[in-house]
């Protein structure tokens, strides 16, 4: 009994790293799309656009401002946590597309209509992402796989070292 109960703590944490990878790739995908939040929020809930803080700036700024600091820090931890490569493609694109929008508007003073921009951004996003996400799926399975064939490996060693203890005994 003790044995089955160690086998299955073993095969428990053979995809730890597995599930931390998934999860810092998750939160690499969720970083790309933070820097849209308030344009996401106004979707949703278009007064949004119009709520003030409280020295009578847009909130939605705020929001953006904020999520641009919070997709670094959600960028590094994903690295830390091993996150699947190409899906550095999503912040990569948001902080490349925020930047470029805010040279456009701020510095060479061209100004948009606030929604067109980031939804054709969010759009053109989508297209290589589809595939990107297309790559990440198969990944993980790929790292599943990966996993299994590691915990069989290893369960084969320990049973051909058990029988030969047996033997030599």
């Amino acid at each position: 009994m003790e044995e089955i109960l160690q086998q299955l703590r073993r095969h428990t944490d053979k995809s730890k790293l597995t599930y931390l990878k998934i999860i810092g790739s998750i939160l690499v995908i969720v970083s790309g799309f933070l820097p849209f939040l308030d344009n996401i929020i106004v979707w949703f809930n278009p007064p949004f656009a119009y709520y003030q803080n409280t020295i009578g700036g847009y909130l939605r700024n705020d929001y953006w401002l904020l999520s641009l600091y919070y997709t670094t820090f959600a960028v590094i931890i994903g690295k830390f946590m091993k996150a699947y490569g190409l899906l550095f493609y999503f912040p990569l694109f948001a902080s490349i597309y925020c930047s470029s929008l805010y040279v456009c508007q701020f510095v060479l003073g061209i100004k948009f209509e606030p929604e067109w921009p980031h939804r054709i951004g969010l759009i053109i996003m989508m297209i290589p992402g589809a595939y990107v996400l297309y790559r990440f799926v198969n990944h993980i399975q790929n790292l599943i796989l990966e996993d299994e064939i590691q915990y069989n490996t290893i369960r084969g060693i320990r049973k051909q070292n058990n029988k030969t203890n047996g033997e030599d005994k």
